[in-house]
């Protein structure tokens, strides 16, 4: 029998071994969950037992009927079934789901990427469905129905995302305010950042500035417990030359963990989803381990129909984890998407099992792409909020390649009250959800609304980057009924603005006919509202704070944030920025100090390799063209 460590390190699974262990699981545990992944099959008799038995003899562990099927094969055809972990696999048409797969008769030709960086072509019309080798994969292809398909090949990518369309600057004279929602969502970097890694071309698009600034760490202030305060504001001011400055706002929530759970994860089973399991397993139980006694867990997994995998099993102990672990692993991929049946199913097991005073918690996990059911956004839209009457808050994790419907996913997570995270890969599943748990199930505010007025006897124009599919009117700000997003515990949200400060001593000018316009006299720059709703209130509370005039000299927050923003607009290929502020940032990427550094280890590097690479080595098109190309 070979040693598990020894196969480990061979299947080069070390971080997910090391990561499962990390988070408190046993040594057996962590090596099946880094070794077996959720998907091939469906099984009904499994133990973590038995599939570490098989793990360790090198074996495939195979549900009883596929054995059976196997062996008639092979007495039929000649060709063996058994095969080793890890090897070629053999996909019987029960664990291809044909009955699904069937109902549409268009499939295309699916690159299938291995291990070792070699593509297998693959055909449904190229062999049976009952037995379909592939060799050198560990991973079920991906095979179902009609767009479920992933498609390796960029042509074939049918992604999705809402249209940006850049503001230009406004003059405070005429506009004085500029107001919107207030997120503190990262979806938009882990899109971003999953597009460079895997060498895929940037449409301007996926690039949602506010989100960018929001995925790295500031040294912000958190309230303090005992003040009472929902928020701390925080600005700063740097100059960038004789007229112009960029104004830094970070809105920073408090930290509140109620103390008791109730966890409905709703996962995505439907066949464009096979490729995806490594990490989505990864992400469930991190979400397992962080659940503590007498909390609750559903699982609710949905393709052609809902399945109620757990309902309301309350966590006492190791035991129970494992157990959820099991019925997790039991899972088979197939099928298409109908997202809003188990949208359905997972709103009503939570209304059936809420906890008053506790955390009550829809976790949505997809790529989405619903094409069953309530499938168009307006549609989606108006079951969310329905739903979001329960007192239930949707929060989503979006993961996926060439498939991935990023613009269904925002509108889900807007008007479903939760907070919206991309992850594919491990250090995505460490930073968003092991690190950043807090933030992602216990929400603590509503409807965030950002206003900032600026004084046009100081500031002469204003530019907000980003917040382009966010921005609401003067009148939004005060209008309850108008919704926004929430913020989770700890979490935060950044604004960055480019000023262009007025430089002579002449009254503000309105540029109107009839009218004129009167100021106080104020040398301040402006001021920053906040408006938002407790989790479970209708009435708005407010809070805001004076922009004062500042000769002190401005923190790495800046820095990073001005970092980030450039490197976003180079992503876009905006003519927003040029050569000059591309040089600013370089150095203020090299002026950043350690702390800020240690907090952002892991991506800080990206930045530079942004600002260093041309758009062409960064895959950035066309900025008004098509996706995809």
């Amino acid at each position: 029998m070979m040693k598990i460590e020894q196969m480990i390190r061979e299947k080069g699974k070390e971080d997910f071994y090391n990561y499962y262990l990390g988070l408190g699981y046993d040594q057996k545990t962590a090596a099946v969950l880094s070794l077996f992944t959720y998907g091939k099959y469906r099984y009904t008799d499994l133990t973590m037992d038995a599939i570490y038995e098989a793990v360790c003899k090198g074996e495939e562990y195979l549900p009883k009927r596929v054995r059976q099927e196997r062996e008639r094969m092979s007495r039929r055809t000649g060709f063996s079934g058994g095969l080793k972990l890890g090897r070629a696999m053999s996909l019987s048409a029960p664990a291809l789901g044909a009955g699904a797969a069937m109902k549409e008769t268009m499939f295309c030709a699916s690159r299938v990427p291995a291990e070792n960086g070699a593509m297998a072509m693959m055909s449904m019309a190229a062999m049976p469905m009952a037995a379909m080798p592939m060799e050198d994969s560990d991973e079920m292809a991906d095979i179902c129905c009609g767009s479920n398909m992933i498609f390796e090949d960029e042509e074939c990518a049918t992604d999705e995302y809402e249209t940006i369309e850049e503001k230009d600057a406004r003059g405070t004279a005429a506009e004085p305010t500029s107001t919107f929602r207030m997120t503190t969502n990262t979806a938009s970097a882990g899109v971003i950042l999953n597009q460079l890694r895997n060498g895929r071309r940037i449409d301007k698009s996926m690039v949602r500035i506010e989100e960018m600034l929001n995925y790295f760490r500031y040294e912000s202030k958190i309230p303090d417990a005992t003040s009472g305060d929902m928020f701390n504001i925080a600005y700063e001011l740097m100059d960038a030359d004789h007229d112009k400055k960029y104004l830094y706002i970070n809105v920073q929530g408090k930290m509140e963990v109620r103390d008791r759970q109730n966890i409905i994860i709703l996962l995505d089973v439907s066949g464009s989803m096979s490729g995806n399991t490594q990490q989505t397993q990864a992400m469930i139980a991190t979400i397992i381990s962080k659940l503590g006694n007498g909390d609750k867990l559903s699982l609710v997994t949905y393709s052609d129909e809902d399945i109620v995998e757990l309902e309301a099993v309350t966590i006492n102990g190791e035991q129970d984890r494992i157990h959820a672990l099991e019925k997790l692993l039991s899972i088979e991929i197939t099928g298409c998407t109908n997202g809003s049946k188990g949208i359905d199913k997972a709103y009503k097991i939570g209304k059936k099992n809420y906890i008053e005073g506790g955390n009550n918690q829809v976790i949505l996990i997809t790529d989405g792409d619903l094409n069953f059911g309530i499938t168009d956004k307006g549609g989606l839209e108006e079951l969310i909020e329905q739903k979001k009457k329960d007192n239930l808050f949707l929060s989503v994790i979006g993961t996926g390649l060439y498939n991935y419907k990023d613009d269904k996913l925002e509108v889900l997570c807007k008007h479903g009250n939760g907070v919206y995270r991309t992850v594919n890969n491990l250090a995505d599943v460490k930073k968003s959800i092991d690190e950043e748990y807090a933030s992602l199930v216990n929400i603590i505010a509503k409807d965030v609304k950002a206003q900032v007025e600026f004084n046009p006897e100081v500031v002469q124009s204003y530019r907000l980057p980003g917040f382009e599919n966010r921005a609401l009117t003067r009148e939004d700000f005060a209008n309850d009924k108008v919704i926004s997003e929430p913020f989770g515990s700890g979490g935060y949200g950044v604004a960055l603005y480019e000023l262009t400060m007025k430089t002579d001593d002449a009254p503000a000018d309105s540029g109107l006919k009839y009218s004129r316009l009167v100021t106080t006299g104020s040398q301040e720059p402006g001021t920053v509202k906040i408006r938002f709703k407790e989790p479970l209130a209708d009435t708005s509370h407010e809070l805001e704070k004076v922009i004062e005039r500042s000769d002190e000299s401005f923190t790495d927050n800046l820095r990073l944030a001005f970092v980030v923003y450039v490197c976003a607009e180079k992503l876009r290929a905006s003519n927003k920025i040029g050569a000059d502020e591309i040089d600013l940032a370089k150095r203020l990427y090299k002026e950043l100090g350690s702390s800020i550094r240690e907090k952002n280890a892991a991506d800080l590097f990206k930045l530079a390799g942004i600002l260093e690479k041309s758009e062409q080595e960064l895959g950035i098109g066309i900025p008004d063209g098509p996706f995809p190309w």
